[in-house]
């Protein structure tokens, strides 16, 4: 579950030409890929919050897109803090 929404994000990513973001997240996911979990959740949590975090850029997307991304964006955090 985790693994599949932290793909999806990075394929968003890609789309909206975001790269720092993309490379932040595929790094979160070979974390967790590899056992890491812990190392995984949190790289994903130190992306939120404070100016210039993932919370304040704006996704050039189609709005289907850009809103299953803000979604996504939600779940992600949410999964990892649950279990940091």
């Amino acid at each position: 579950m985790y693994s599949d929404m932290l793909k999806e994000m990075i394929a968003l990513l890609l789309k909206s030409d975001n790269r720092h973001w993309a490379n932040w997240f595929t790094l979160a996911l070979e974390w967790h890929s590899s056992g890491e979990e812990e190392k995984s959740y949190s790289k994903v949590l130190q992306a939120y919050g404070g100016m210039g975090s993932f919370n304040d850029v704006f996704w050039d997307l189609p709005k289907e897109e850009y809103d299953r991304l803000e979604h996504l964006k939600g779940e992600v955090w949410k999964y990892a803090k649950e279990r940091s």
